[in-house]
């Protein structure tokens, strides 16, 4: 294996990952474990030759001899494809797609930090179960505490639009592990970080004796304006894939993550932000933790976890977009949905935008107990408005699809 070949292989408008390099017959890779460990190594040397395709990011690294990723076609081509999308939805409506749904994706971010233990059919409606726990002080159930908790942190973001350092992460990880973690996972009196080795899923987090310089690293790299003009909307989820790398604190390292990108994104005022990253990763997290993964196993190479990131951006721009062509619908017949309603109708969008589907199906798309008539009612409904059509398949069974003429905008990998 020589360097043109592996250039060829990382530039082009595929990425793959690492099972298709080694086990994909289809691609026709079929690496070797030592085929695939000097692969490794040659990208290493195009970053230390400062190959013009990789992008070398100085954060501190301890298992490995660099961060970076690779500006091939694989990023170029989603990165363009989301910057047109959201161009061409802005020359259209004149506001763009996250003004118009930014309480939307609030909220949907709120419930996807609990979802599957939080039952949205027992709440009156989501707007107004998180009205409720914003006035209440003396909160008991979990759930509800993790919620209040997601509040203030959103809160101290969008109210106090706090510099990125070490003494507003710290607070921020205090708001959000607030009344939700035993004695032995805090952080201790007067520390910003774990003062002990952890490991999660397999990968080490960086030697506690380290971590207060590797997160240094990452508040110069993330405040330094020209790191802002180079990565522009990656960098918020280079600081994200880096705080699960490092993994500075005991418990809570996934959900920082999550509120550190879209404080970055906030207070950077990026165009191209994401507002609705924690609730896309809480509907694809296979994919999700495949990506990290991926760049775990391939020396820090951010390509795959990016990539997922842009990925996951086109697909949830679209489902938007078709949940503001139902909205657009319903507001010429003068009807409307609840918000649990709107939950549901998203949810259908998300896994199934145009195959039909049972009941049951559609349970495991709300991740919600209900019986057979609840979920029947539900869909029944749905399809009264014509928002679903319904049919039977060859078993007799009653199955829904999503009306096509409403899902105008289609991902397709």
């Amino acid at each position: 294996m020589d360097k043109f070949d592996v250039a060829n292989l990382i530039i082009g408008e595929n990425y793959y990952p690492i099972n298709d390099l080694r086990y994909n017959q289809k691609v026709g890779i079929m690496f070797s474990k030592n085929e695939f460990e000097q692969f490794l190594k040659i990208k290493d040397q195009f970053v230390e030759e400062g190959f013009k395709h990789i992008k070398a990011l100085p954060l501190k690294t301890f298992n490995s001899r660099h961060c970076f990723y690779v500006d091939g076609l694989y990023l170029l081509q989603m990165r363009t494809e989301y910057g047109r999308l959201l161009l061409s939805d802005y020359k259209l409506n004149q506001s763009s797609l996250f003004e118009r749904n930014f309480e939307d994706m609030l909220t949907s971010r709120l419930f996807s930090e609990v979802e599957g233990t939080l039952n949205i059919e027992n709440v009156p409606t989501t707007h107004r179960r998180i009205a409720e726990i914003s006035k209440s002080e003396n909160l008991t159930e979990q759930n509800d505490i993790i919620v209040k908790n997601m509040l203030n942190a959103i809160n101290f973001i969008m109210e106090e639009k706090p510099a990125f350092n070490k003494d507003n992460l710290h607070k921020l990880y205090n708001i959000l592990s607030e009344n939700c973690l035993p004695d032995e996972l805090k952080i201790k009196d007067g520390a910003y970080y774990r003062d002990d080795d952890v490991s999660v899923g397999g990968f080490d987090g960086a030697p506690w004796q380290i971590v207060d310089e590797c997160m240094d690293s990452l508040f110069a790299f993330a405040n330094d304006p020209k790191n802002l003009k180079e990565h522009d909307e990656l960098l918020p989820f280079i600081c994200h894939y880096y705080i699960l790398y490092i993994h500075p604190f005991f418990d809570y390292n996934g959900r920082t993550a999550r509120m550190v990108s879209f404080w970055l994104n906030y207070i950077h005022k990026i165009t191209l932000a994401t507002y609705f990253m924690s609730e896309a990763i809480n509907e694809s997290k296979a994919d999700y933790y495949r990506a990290i993964t991926d760049s775990r196993n391939t020396n820090n190479d951010l390509t795959y976890f990016l990539g997922y990131i842009l990925e996951t951006s086109i697909k949830y721009s679209f489902i938007y977009k078709n949940l503001e062509e139902i909205k657009n619908m319903l507001s010429k017949t003068g009807d409307t949905l609840t918000s649990s309603e709107w939950v549901y109708v998203k949810k259908i969008i998300i896994h199934n935008p145009e195959n039909y589907f049972t009941y049951k199906t559609f349970l495991d798309y709300i991740k919600t107990q209900m019986t057979k008539q609840g979920a029947l009612k539900i869909l029944n409904n749905l399809h009264s408005y014509q928002i679903l059509e319904k049919t039977k398949n060859k078993k007799g069974e009653i199955i829904f699809r999503l009306n096509q003429k409403f899902i105008t905008y289609k991902y397709h990998k």
